[in-house]
């Protein structure tokens, strides 16, 4: 970011400590640890430290990195975009200024052009998601999205596209909440997926409607909140479901009971999805369902086995899952993550010190979401455990400053 882009971001975040009621900056750093949740907190500098990285934020020397853009948006209030925009971005692109400063929707009616240009939109976004993940691609996401619920909120379309127009901006809201979760922006997503399961549920679109919760379900297993997903995975089990659909929320709703610490049942509902997946995809299957697969299974077997505590259980599990995804250069990472995790949870160090020269191969790819976070919370498990071989330690530390880059 320019010299003077800095600075604006620094006097934007000095006006909003200063307005009522005033926080000095030691107490801001104090509200910054607090907004964090349990599992970031291990990645949030201590508040002596973090005084002294507010005030060479607030100078301009330096620029927030996403952990701590997202705790000072929790602490003020105002959307990410709004406090750390560049000096010629839009600012508003966030959904939470929707009612501030709306697309313009002069011109003419939205029509079937618009509609094909939408669809076109999606799969572009779905491709960019491929190569670049979540965090580069969500602030194009935002704006086509916003753009799109403008238009049916005002009614800037013709009525003989309206169902289809509905249809199509959900399937939009749903590629924005993936990239939202991607990039760990894990509000702005439970946002968009609510917005985007009202318009699919108004066009009729069920099989969008079902992507939607199985989203939801996901985010809630991704947030801790295993009561939640099992309500969203009950309510949708209760019906008669395609083939895979029916599978990902029973892989979702084991997952949920290994939360709750129910073992056999999470076990057994996880074992028996394996025979749905057995068969190819039926033909009541919706076309988002091709990556439901024995690879997907075997995550949630051993994200499982992981939440159960049974670490030793999950690495084989986790060992294939990495295997199978190599070929996937951008989320193979965030599986050499989860089994690296693993790897120094039960302090193999040997083979965590190969996962992480494996990872440092592809840290061009990794970018500032999940995947990002996850390392951090596992480099800080190596730094605290003090029985790490000096190779492995050393080998985290420069794969973090290679993550961090030269943003504080």
């Amino acid at each position: 970011m320019p010299p003077e882009d800095r600075k604006a971001v620094g006097a934007r975040l000095r006006a909003a400590r200063e307005a009522a009621p005033y926080w000095s900056r030691g107490t801001l750093a104090r509200l910054l640890r607090a907004a964090a949740e349990p599992r970031e907190l291990a990645d949030v500098a201590r508040v002596p430290s973090l005084t002294d990285m507010i005030k060479q934020w607030e100078n301009g020397k330096h620029v927030p990195d996403h952990r701590y853009r997202t705790l000072y948006s929790r602490v003020t209030g105002k959307p990410v975009e709004e406090l750390f925009a560049a000096g010629g971005e839009d600012r508003s692109a966030g959904l939470t200024a929707l009612s501030l400063h709306p697309p313009s929707t002069n011109g003419p009616l939205a029509d079937s052009a618009y509609l094909d240009a939408l669809r076109e939109t999606n799969q572009d976004l779905v491709r960019l998601d491929g190569r670049w993940g979540g965090h580069d691609v969500l602030p194009l996401a935002l704006r086509v999205f916003r753009t799109a619920v403008h238009r049916i909120g005002v009614g800037a379309y013709k009525p003989s596209i309206e169902r289809d127009l509905l249809a199509v901006a959900g399937e939009t809201g749903e590629i924005t909440a993936w990239l939202a979760y991607d990039a760990d922006q894990q509000m702005v997503s439970r946002q968009v997926a609510h917005e985007a399961l009202m318009l699919s549920r108004q066009a009729g679109d069920r099989d969008m409607e079902l992507f939607l919760l199985s989203h939801l379900a996901m985010q809630s297993l991704y947030l801790q909140r295993p009561q939640e997903a099992l309500r969203i995975t009950t309510a949708v089990l209760d019906e008669s479901l395609p083939p895979r659909v029916a599978a990902l929320f029973q892989m979702r709703h084991g997952r949920g009971l290994a939360q709750i610490g129910d073992e056999r049942r999470a076990l057994d509902m996880l074992a028996n999805v394996r025979s749905a997946l057995s068969e190819s995809i039926h033909l009541r299957d919706p076309y988002w369902t091709w990556w439901v697969n024995e690879t997907e299974l075997t995550w949630h077997r051993a994200t499982a086995h992981a939440q159960l505590g049974q670490w030793r259980k999950a690495i084989p599990l986790h060992e294939q899952v990495a295997l199978d995804c190599r070929k996937a250069h951008l989320y193979g990472n965030l599986d050499l993550a989860q089994l690296l995790d693993t790897l120094v949870r039960v302090r193999d160090w040997r083979r965590a010190e190969e996962v992480i020269g494996e990872i440092a191969a592809l840290s061009d790819a990794i970018g500032k979401g999940r995947t990002a976070s996850l390392l951090r919370r596992v480099f800080a498990r190596i730094g605290q455990d003090g029985g790490a071989p000096s190779t492995v330690a050393d080998g985290a530390a420069e794969l973090r400053r290679a993550l961090d880059g030269s943003v504080r």
